[in-house]
């Protein structure tokens, strides 16, 4: 077996932090010796087309790019594809690590300041209370975001997410509408054996198919479900809208894909691209007598600075920190900035209101015939550092995913209202030791979080205070609408059935884990009431976070930004991410939010494409 060691063509240098401090101390000595194979690696470094830091900047660009995260690196590399035009690109964060690209370290980056905001929801009163009610959302901190720091997963949502958007103010993005923009960001790499060229794209910047290893037991759940009626599907991104399958991914031969590595890196050379990167923005100036924005002003290596403004500036920091920017540059609720003695530039109520994202609940099972036995040993990473196959290449059980109708889904039953996610079989973090299977007692344990698709419950963020550094008030109001709730009672129910089907049952002996949230009942009895407290105590909180800067009608009241993404009474300045969704989709939001990249850059491009 070759070692994959192919001589780069050029120096390879480290790009981010490593990825030890997520393992044990006890796991140091075999995971440096695995990283360092990892970060030599030409396939997964890219050292020749990696994004230079630009250090010294023109006075003004035409267009200024806030954000360098998964909407951000699309709009950027599109509106640079005119020569004619310059632009820069602003990312708080550096650029993306090295070992961020093996698919199983996926969690490796969280919980990092220099690779994650690290933010927390304040206090909760019905979720997340089994962490003093505040939940964890990472998001990525460096060029990618959080493309760079989650499961990966392709997925678009139903027709009826977008057709509702378009009914509901947000005009022209119907699905028949918005679907082009799906196909112009996908290269699928299985049509025609796993999907349909019906209803996908093979010409796009970032690759999509289905990962190189997927454990045994993932594809025995998506075999179960069909005892309980859910046949498998291949493709939950075509007409069949609902059942159980091995998701396709953004990864290409055993590698993540994020945006920056789809989109910028295969640009960095162009002349009129500029990035800089570990720089924090802190706020758009507008000039209040034709309420144009001018300039954005900055903060690199401690020092502040502004750049200027030529065409337009794209506030791309996503659903936390654009409207944070907004706030910050005066353009928001009057009576915010106000108390934070902000001058107001255009008072916006809708800026930071709408806060949406979906929530599950969380049960452990345990395999009772199954030992406990590391996915990643000395053998799997050979195998991964020598072929790009095996544990690593994969995300374990997350690659496999439901979407489903609960009994309280709207009566024509087309759009799913619940999710499952599985956890387990996880090749992260081990001192590379085999294990004797017979001489071991502890069995494998695995997880299924149910999530709520349609949440009726609304949030909100706001400022802390003015200075850029200091983190948003978040406030997501997880189950202040009861519908959250009950809707998990019934996806809690299924889980349990799944679980118990004869498949699971006889070949891996799975049972609800004894003791698991005793604090609620029974694990192996529960009830509607130990279903309520599991998620009100183990919240699955997701990071499918959209909607505080909301797309809408002129005469919608909380509309931030209007259906071509521009800011309602501001000239020459854009949202375009997540935050502008006016609803949450039905799946998660990778895919969608790369959609709305690539639609907005359209817009920009189609408004001066004569300048």
């Amino acid at each position: 077996m070759m070692l994959n060691t192919a001589t780069c063509l050029c120096p390879i240098r480290d790009y981010g932090p490593s990825m030890l401090p997520s393992c044990g101390s006890s796991f140091i000595l075999f995971m440096s010796i695995l990283e360092t194979y990892v970060n030599r690696s030409c396939d997964l470094a890219d050292p020749c087309d990696r994004v230079k830091d630009r250090t010294q900047l023109y006075k003004s660009y035409d267009f200024v790019v806030i954000g360098g995260g998964t909407a951000g690196s699309v709009v950027a590399s599109r509106l640079s594809e005119n020569p004619m035009w310059k632009v820069l690109l602003i990312e708080a964060g550096g650029d993306e690590p090295v070992p961020s690209a093996v698919p199983s370290w996926f969690g490796a980056y969280w919980g990092r300041p220099e690779t994650d905001w690290i933010y927390y929801t304040e206090p909760q009163s019905k979720s997340c209370l089994a962490k003093g009610g505040k939940c964890y959302w990472p998001r990525g901190k460096m060029l990618g975001g959080t493309s760079v720091i989650n499961g990966m997963m392709y997925m678009r949502g139903h027709a009826e997410d977008y057709d509702s958007w378009a009914a509901n103010g947000a005009e022209g993005w119907s699905w028949k509408e918005v679907f082009p923009y799906f196909i112009k960001g996908e290269r699928n790499k299985e049509v025609g054996t796993v999907v349909s060229p019906q209803y996908h794209g093979v010409n796009g910047p970032l690759p999509v198919q289905r990962f190189r290893y997927t454990p045994q037991f993932m594809k025995d759940v998506v075999n179960a479900a069909g005892e309980l009626g859910y046949p498998p599907t291949s493709d939950l991104n075509a007409e069949n809208a609902t059942g159980f399958t091995i998701a396709q991914t953004y990864n290409d031969r055993g590698s993540r894909y994020s945006s920056s590595r789809g989109y910028l890196r295969p640009v960095s050379k162009r002349i009129n691209l500029h990035v800089s990167l570990k720089t924090m923005v802190s706020r758009v100036i507008v000039n209040p007598d034709t309420n144009r924005v001018i300039a954005v002003e900055y903060i690199k290596g401690g020092k502040k600075r502004t750049v200027g403004v030529r065409k337009e500036a794209i506030i791309s920091g996503g659903t936390i920190n654009s409207p944070q920017i907004l706030l910050l540059s005066g353009i928001g609720p009057k009576e915010t900035l106000e108390k934070f003695n902000i001058p107001v530039i255009k008072d916006l109520p809708g800026v930071g209101q709408n806060l949406i994202n979906h929530v599950g609940s969380s049960f452990d099972f345990t395999l009772t015939k199954e030992s406990d036995i590391p996915e990643l040993t000395w053998s799997t990473a050979i195998e991964y550092i020598a072929e790009r196959k095996g544990p690593l290449s994969a995300t374990g059980l997350s690659q496999g995913v439901s979407l489903i109708n609960s009994p309280m889904a709207p009566a024509h039953g087309r759009q799913p209202d619940i999710q499952y996610f599985f956890y387990g079989y996880s090749a992260h973090c081990t001192d590379g030791s085999v294990a004797n299977q017979n001489d071991l007692k502890n069995r494998r344990h695995i997880t299924i979080s149910p999530i709520a698709l349609q949440p009726r419950s609304r949030g909100y963020l706001t400022l802390r205070s003015a200075d850029p550094f200091d983190k948003p008030v978040l406030q997501p109001n997880y189950f202040d609408e009861e519908h959250e709730l009950n809707v998990l009672v019934e996806a809690s129910k299924i889980a349990y059935r799944l679980a118990n089907t004869t498949l699971l049952r006889e070949k891996y002996g799975i049972k609800p884990t004894e003791g698991y949230a005793s604090e609620c009942g029974d694990s192996t009895q529960p009830t509607d009431d130990f279903f309520r407290c599991v998620a009100q105590r183990y919240t699955e909180p997701e990071n499918h976070q959209v909607g505080t800067c909301k797309m809408g009608a002129k005469n919608d009241s909380m509309a931030v930004v209007d259906p071509q993404l521009r800011v309602y009474g501001v000239e020459g300045l854009r949202v375009i991410d997540a935050s502008v969704m006016p609803n949450v989709p039905t799946s998660n939001t990778q895919a969608p939010v790369i959609m709305i990249a690539e639609r907005g850059a359209d817009f920009i491009k189609n408004t001066h494409q004569r300048s």
